[in-house]
């Protein structure tokens, strides 16, 4: 049975006369009063041997437990931009239980004016305190070595448990396990030896014989040695072998394509497109009918989360996703995006009900949501709208543009080779990524999609524009001071190509608009209503299709041996070099950023920005293992 969403503890902090903050509960300092800087270095950078052994690879992931204020993340960046080369990637993975809120952040962030920049850095792109995986890129100059963050916001053991990557150094930094001991538990030791390449070093101000015993226990070679400041001593460790090494990570692919080929102009390949761009990968765009011409063309959208009363991975990827997607549009493409917020309407007493569920159970942080005025709709504060083909410009225009509609993929020496309509070659690369949406492609067997039919409405409404977008059954957006978009039908169709405009469908926007705000429908006149339609992919599930594509032929056998077995699909069998990103619904504008960005971290070998369990969720291999289960 799913587990309800009861949100997450927040941060409760009383300060020291000299500005260190203290956790209320536990008692427990975030630093140290003396020299909380120098404490970091001596204690997790020097005894992870750092900054001399990430020069031997281009990739360096370090995990954290307790990430508290990010001291020991900002050394860190501090110690990476002086001493890496620019070539270099750093991944920082870290959990932490009570996120601060930024005003505390950026109060404990004044005890270290050395690293004034860091502290800036990492307030610019603090995610909300929503519970789950949040991927961050920290900005930087081109010429300087590339940093991603991504933070656990979560129980400890739990989110370990989620994660999928190859650490090479540990900081252990959670409160004393006097104070805090679900942090220094079995369970997270042994989480510890799974997630630990060989050699991985580990660093901890703590030499309790619980911590001792239970890393030794997990193959780690553990010393104390003399400590900093008033404490006595702490502890190193180094990753060997022991009981539990069957999923110890593999050695780091440094591997990073110069170029690939992504398939789709729309919101799903243009993110795609930047997502590489910024991994340093050159793109090659291609595209039939110009950037926007499908489902992502509409004069506006809506950047809207999928809100369930559950805690699982899959309910939370769509909250992280949707917090994602307003971070990346906002910093990536700011002209296109408006952060207007979103008003959802409860048009029934079991939506309003769910509404009020939502807000006590803590669904999204206050003041991301809260019930609305008539106490039963919910205001969503970071719900916004998109220009999408403004978006889509400004986020494709680095890439290499080939206006021509791909025909047939053909593997011949490693590469992928995509054919045109005369039989002509279009481009080649050993990568490619499919972001079709509704497009056909011969040469490879994708999964099977939904064809969903959607038009939309655009009318005027005198003086009573829409500032706050609303929805509900149905939604209305304020194109202009006095323009309406508004919307949108939603029907299973069987032709990719029934883009006309139907009066009749027209009728049913209004319909339901008539019931979203009356006072707009009663304005606007049905024979004077322009619009748009176009046919979205959905995946039979209703999941996204994100990952790579899956060899049919040798689904049978992989699933057969695998059979009851399986907790995710990281084992199946694929197609070298070839991917997919599609089946996004009426929610590609919020899922298309954190989708792309899991496919492009999986094609660089870097850790994966989703959890274990959603991964699977999203993974194409799922339709065809079902499809020979069934066989």
């Amino acid at each position: 049975m799913t587990r309800q969403f009861l949100g997450l503890p927040t941060a409760t902090l009383k300060w020291s006369e000299t500005g260190e903050p203290e956790d209320v509960h536990t008692g427990d300092v975030y630093f140290s009063a003396n020299d909380g800087l120098a404490e970091t270095k001596a204690v997790f950078l020097a005894g992870c041997d750092l900054p001399a052994r990430w020069q031997h690879n281009d990739l360096h992931s370090i995990g954290e437990l307790g990430f508290g204020t990010g001291l020991n993340f900002m050394a860190t960046l501090a110690e990476w931009r002086q001493f890496a080369r620019p070539d270099q990637r750093l991944h920082y993975i870290a959990i932490e239980g009570a996120p601060l809120t930024p005003e505390q952040l950026s109060r404990a962030h004044e005890a270290f004016p050395e690293l004034q920049r860091e502290a800036g850095d990492l307030q610019q792109i603090w995610p909300d305190a929503v519970k789950g995986f949040h991927r961050r890129t920290l900005p930087g100059n081109a010429n300087e070595p590339k940093v991603e963050l991504t933070l656990l916001f979560g129980p400890v053991a739990e989110m370990l448990a989620q994660l999928d990557a190859g650490i090479d150094s540990w900081f252990l930094d959670g409160f004393a396990p006097a104070q805090n001991p679900q942090m220094w538990s079995e369970e997270v030791f042994a989480q510890l030896a799974r997630l630990s390449r060989s050699g991985a070093r580990l660093a901890t101000y703590s030499v309790a014989g619980l911590v001792r015993r239970g890393l030794g226990a997990q193959g780690f070679d553990v010393s104390k040695l003399p400590g900093h400041g008033r404490k006595r001593q702490r502890l190193e460790a180094i990753y060997k072998e022991g009981p539990q090494t069957a999923q110890t990570q593999s050695e780091p692919s440094d591997a990073v394509p110069d170029t690939v080929i992504v398939i789709g102009g729309g919101i799903a390949g243009a993110c795609l497109t930047h997502q590489f761009t910024q991994a340093g990968v050159g793109v090659t765009l291609i595209e039939a009918q110009g950037l926007a011409a499908g489902a992502s063309g509409n004069e506006l959208g809506l950047i809207s989360p999928r809100l369930d009363l559950e805690d699982s991975a899959l309910a939370r990827f769509y909250r992280s996703a949707f917090v994602y997607a307003g971070q990346f549009y906002s910093h990536n493409c700011s002209a296109a995006f408006n952060p207007t917020g979103l008003v959802r309407q409860a048009a029934t007493l079991e939506k309003a009900q769910k509404h009020c569920d939502l807000i006590s159970n803590m669904a999204l942080p206050e003041p991301l949501a809260k019930l609305a005025d008539d106490g039963s709709s919910l205001f969503l504060k970071t719900g916004a709208t998109l220009h999408p083909m403004a978006a889509i410009a400004q986020l494709t225009q680095s890439a290499k543009l080939i206006k021509a509609r791909a025909k047939r993929l053909e593997r011949k020496a490693g590469q992928w080779v995509v054919i045109g309509d005369h039989e002509q070659v279009i481009a080649s690369a050993k990568i490619l990524v499919l972001a079709l949406g509704v497009g056909e492609l011969d040469g490879v067997e994708l999964p099977a999609l939904r064809l969903l039919r959607g038009q939309v409405s655009i009318g005027t409404a005198g003086q009573h524009g829409v500032n706050v977008p609303m929805i509900g059954a149905s939604y209305v957006l304020g194109l202009d001071a006095d323009r309406l978009l508004f919307g949108a039908t939603h029907d299973r169709v069987d032709d990719r190509d029934c883009n006309e405009i139907r009066p009749v469908d027209h009728q049913r926007n209004l319909a339901n608009l008539q019931i979203l705000r009356p006072d707009l429908a009663e304005q606007i006149e049905l024979s004077q209503l322009t619009g748009r339609a176009s046919v979205r992919a959905a995946s039979p599930d209703l999941q996204p299709l994100a990952g790579p594509v899956a060899d049919a032929d040798k689904c049978g056998p992989w699933s057969k041996q695998f059979w009851g077995k399986l907790s995710d699909y990281s084992s199946a069998p694929v197609l070298d070099g070839l991917y997919l990103l599609n089946g996004l619904g009426s929610r590609g504008l919020t899922l298309a950023p954190l989708l792309a960005k899991l496919i492009v971290s999986e094609i660089c070998g870097e850790p994966s920005p989703l959890e274990r369990d959603a991964r699977t969720a999203v993974h194409p291999a799922r339709f065809c293992a079902r499809a020979a289960r069934r066989q």
